[in-house]
């Protein structure tokens, strides 16, 4: 496989992805108290959908980030020091993301209004299409076929 240079202007990371997550439980969290009138989905329906979907979302970002401090390599855009395959990563590419995403949605319910499902809408949009084809380039071009034949079989989110 030919290395190439990563070039593309249009996929320049300007933060990191947790900035969204903060952002998204902060808009989430301002959405319940300032739109009111769509806190429409009523206690303990909100708390029995929400919370367990919030530890769901916590399991998924903190084995991840353990597996790959366990493996030495890198959670953010620095240089990959090898393809991390094993736990979660068997079963997406991206767990730590759909940890954030299923945190959010799980908070969205928990709060019970219905303006705080637009963070979530917004962090996988963000995601998807920022972040993921940036860090996908910059795997194959690090790892090269592991990467591709890894990118095969295992899935971008699930």
């Amino acid at each position: 496989m030919t290395k190439k240079h990563i070039t593309n202007s249009s996929k320049k990371i300007i933060s990191i992805p947790p900035i969204y997550f903060f952002l998204g439980i902060l808009s989430s969290i301002a959405s319940f108290f300032v739109f009111r009138s769509f806190n429409l989905i009523s206690f303990p329906l909100s708390i029995l959908i929400g919370i367990p979907l919030i530890l769901c979302g916590l399991f998924l970002i903190r084995g991840p980030h353990f597996l790959l401090k366990k493996n030495n390599t890198p959670e953010n855009f620095k240089k990959s020091t090898c393809l991390v395959r094993n736990g979660l990563y068997k079963y997406s590419r991206n767990p730590m993301y759909l940890g954030f995403l299923i945190f959010l949605i799980g908070l969205s319910f928990a709060l019970g209004n219905l303006i705080s499902f637009i963070s979530p809408m917004l962090f996988f949009t963000i995601i998807n299409w920022m972040f993921i084809p940036y860090e996908e380039e910059k795997m194959e071009y690090e790892l090269g076929t592991e990467y591709l034949e890894y990118k095969k079989k295992i899935k971008r989110w699930i």
